[in-house]
């Protein structure tokens, strides 16, 4: 059968996507995968073209009688084509690589740390940041894999500052911190070469470790841990960080010791995501392009690898079970290097990340962190049955070094007390167990978990001697889980602010309903600020801020003097409790305009310029709520540019970009939005706006429905939906969407409206009149209803 050929512009990024990894596949791959394209000979020719490219930018040129031998069906223009793209000349030069001591844009490039076919890496440093040392990572400028990362931030990922671009050169440069220290391929080399001079983690961080780092809790733990622990410490640190990266839906495909640094002060991190994608579902066409190293792949990997280049089907899902499956192969070869012998639950574990079926392997990488974590810590496995009675009586009497003296006392003096002694020590036992877990989901930030198998295990403690280490342990975990919850509500209620901060058709009834939510939050800051600590000094500072904006709203015109006066005092406590800002300045004086619009302070340059990019981005957001989009712009680009995995920089900027029409630059920063924060409903809802500007009716409908099943309750997209239907001439649809948003808790004089201005639409006049009354009869003041009803009036006249 003739397969559909997918668009050229897709086929072009997947060339250019495989010949970046190597796979320098020519134009005929894809002709004879889809042999429609040769009756196309535009599109065929501009495949051909990108070929053409990729040739010039990888130093692989060809001639144009090969071309022509390549392609007689089209002789003459392939020619014409090669003499174009020579005639361009410097257009189409291969990247320019800098060399040490060079300037690249803002940085200073010192030496060159490694690298590959299509890329360098370099030691730099910004002296406009007081000299802050980086690593750049350059190559063409092709690929995601800074999209990938800006979404990323976790202690064992190597996270990114920003991303630049040099159209000059064709390079794009990835600037991310320098941690020092070694990739776990330059590790294990030498550890093979010294393995006779390495006997615990001490000497194996002296490889790697930065003089400060030598008296750091990392270096306490590795200076006295055997290597076999250091391997299972490390790994267990990046299963956290695939953790992460998988619940954000990012596989990361290409795990290998290569792409492992043991920084200088001893944490394991990730490194490179430039094969990052989604997972894959079992039985779904095979993607455009797929790459990995082959070494590393997990079997499911390397069929769908397969798959690709057959332009087949895929046999099995490639999912977070297949990074499991490269991670296992990388800890088995630390551990080889090592030179020590397996424990079999060691081995268990091993077995089952390794697992040929990904059904049998781990189906999440907490769960092998968690395993790896209890074997160090001598407890028992959870994700796999340990075959060997001895290690498990070895781990219980470590884990109880007096426990088995205990008993022979306890029945030498009483043999009544030995059942009583042994009930003790394994409800101690247990209660560990519950703690070890309460620990883990406090790293994970699960604070409701956390308190769960805190209460297991002061249940499993209840009326029991010799337990108040225990018990003291069990309440500084609670104390700590039930501070992250705190700081939990008050972020979520925050985040949920943040969006509202800067919507212009915000109804005066609903803002007075928010006001009055962040002032009671305001008023027991100090309460909030003790139960959350630092983790809510920013969400509490926007609260604030936000609670004076909308108590100035939601004010009738007689009350807004006395409502500027409560507001202003609400900003002057903000600064009090955190200090000036140029942020603070510019809300005072929004609000002053609120109610004096005579006034005339241009804002942008009025008060100075912000100092950090959160106030960046906190002064963007309240130049949008004064209507001076064009200065959000100019503050909002360089914040996003600075910190592309920022959310808020990109949900203004786009807010700004749409209120400037400008809706492909809108569709962009709202779909960095979703990629950011996927489960964020007004992130789709916005998008659906800019596509409805660029007349994409079936793009909009698919992100108002994504909204509306991400938050049932959230009424704007409903109502924006029916809209959109109803320009697209849909007027029964548009009521069916009118009613889901009243269902949904849309104000019902708005959508009494809505339906008058879809029944005018239908011809019936008498149905828009009995809504244009209703609507009239909740909102007296509603002025597009009653110049609706006028002009209907006036009609029937």
């Amino acid at each position: 059968m003739t397969r559909t050929a997918p668009t050229v512009e897709s086929l072009a990024e997947e060339m250019a996507s495989r010949w970046a990894v190597g796979d320098f596949v020519p134009a005929e791959e894809f002709f004879d995968r889809y042999p429609t394209l040769r009756d196309q000979p535009d599109d065929a020719l501009e495949l051909i073209a990108e070929e053409l490219n990729l040739r010039e930018d990888y130093a692989r040129p060809t001639g144009a009688a090969e071309l022509e031998l390549r392609f007689p069906e089209w002789a003459a223009l392939v020619r014409a084509l090669h003499d174009c793209q020579r005639a361009l000349g410097p257009q189409l030069a291969p990247p320019r690589f800098p060399d040490p001591g060079e300037r690249l844009g803002e940085f200073d490039l010192h030496s060159e740390l490694g690298r590959g076919a299509h890329g360098r890496v370099y030691r730099a440093t910004q002296p406009e940041l007081a000299d802050r040392p980086v690593v750049l990572k350059v190559g063409p400028m092709q690929g995601a894999e800074h999209l990938a990362l800006a979404r990323l931030q976790h202690t064992n990922i190597v996270p990114l500052y920003s991303a630049h671009d040099y159209p000059d050169r064709r390079l794009r440069a990835l600037c991310m911190p320098h941690f020092g220290g070694r990739t776990l391929e330059d590790i294990l080399g030498r550890m093979r070469v010294n393995s006779d001079r390495l006997a615990n983690g001490r000497d194996l961080m002296d490889m790697v470790a930065l003089p400060a780092a030598r008296s750091g809790p990392v270096w306490g733990y590795l200076g006295r841990a055997g290597l076999g622990e250091v391997a299972c410490w490390m790994i267990a640190g990046l299963a956290d960080a695939l953790q992460y990266a998988h619940d954000r839906g990012i596989l990361h495909l290409d795990l290998k010791p290569s792409n492992i640094l043991l920084a200088g002060d001893g944490v394991p991190m990730l490194l490179d995501f430039h094969l990052a994608r989604s997972p894959l579902a079992a039985d779904e066409p095979a993607p455009s392009w797929l790459g990995g190293t082959p070494a590393y792949m997990a079997p499911e990997h390397r069929d769908a690898v397969e798959a690709v280049r057959a332009a087949g089907r895929l046999a099995a899902a490639v999912d977070a079970r297949s990074d499991l499956y490269s991670l296992g192969l990388v800890l088995r070869e630390f551990l080889d290097a090592t030179g020590e012998s397996r424990s079999l639950g060691l081995d268990d574990i091993l077995g089952r990340c390794l697992a040929p079926e990904a059904e049998d392997r781990y189906a999440h990488a907490a769960d092998l962190a968690a395993d790896l974590r209890r074997h160090l810590a001598d407890l028992p496995l959870r994700g796999v049955g340990n075959r060997s009675a001895v290690e498990r009586w070895r781990k219980w009497r470590r884990r109880r070094p007096f426990a088995f003296p205990l008993a022979l006392t306890l029945a030498a003096g009483a043999l009544a007390c030995a059942g009583f002694a042994g009930h003790v020590l394994r409800q101690i036992d247990r209660a560990e167990l519950s703690r070890n877990e309460a620990r883990l989901h406090l790293v994970g930030r699960r604070s409701a978990e956390a308190k769960d198998a805190v209460a297991v295990a002061e249940a499993r403690l209840e009326g029991l001697p010799f337990t108040n280490r225990l018990r003291s342990e069990l309440r500084e975990i609670r104390s700590a889980a039930d501070k992250l919850a705190v700081a939990r509500r008050l972020h979520d209620f925050a985040e949920r602010l943040r969006f509202l901060a800067c919507d212009g058709q915000l109804d005066p009834e609903r803002a007075g309903r928010i006001a009055e939510e962040c002032r009671a939050v305001w008023d027991r800051r100090g309460e909030w600020l003790a139960m959350a600590e630092a983790d809510g000094r920013t969400d509490l500072l926007d609260i604030g801020v936000i609670s004076a904006a909308m108590h100035v709203r939601s004010a009738k015109p007689s009350e807004r003097a006395t409502a500027l006066a409560a507001a202003l005092g609400q900003l002057d406590e903000v600064q009090s409790e955190f200090g000036p800002s140029v942020a603070l300045e510019i809300e005072r004086e929004n609000l002053r305009r609120l109610t004096d619009p005579s006034r005339a302070i241009p804002l942008e340059r009025a008060f100075g310029e912000p100092v950090t990019n959160w106030e960046r981005i906190l002064v963007g957001r309240a130049l949008l709520a004064a209507g001076e989009v064009g200065p959000a712009v100019r503050v909002l680009e360089p914040a996003a540019r600075t910190e592309p995995g920022s959310f808020w920089a990109n949900f203004y900027l786009g807010s700004a970009h749409l209120r400037l029409d400008r809706s492909p630059e809108a569709v962009a920063a709202f779909t960095a939005c979703t990629a950011l924060a996927p489960q964020a409903a007004w992130c789709r809802f916005n998008r659906a706006l800019a596509w409805r500007k660029l007349d994409r009716p079936d793009a909009a409908r698919a992100d108002f429905r994504s909204a509306v099943e991400l938050d049932s309750t959230f009424w704007p997209a409903h109502r924006e939906w029916a809209a959109l239907e109803l320009a697209d001439r849909q007027p029964q649809a548009a009521l069916e969407q009118l009613r889901l948003a009243e269902a949904a808790g849309a104000p019902r004089a708005d959508t009494a409206y809505r339906r008058a201005v879809v029944q005018l639409a239908l011809q019936d006049r008498v149905a828009a009149r009995e809504q244009l009354e209703a609507c009239l009869s909740l909102d007296p003041q509603h002025a597009e209803a009653r110049s609706l009803l006028s002009k209907m009036d006036g009609g029937l006249k």
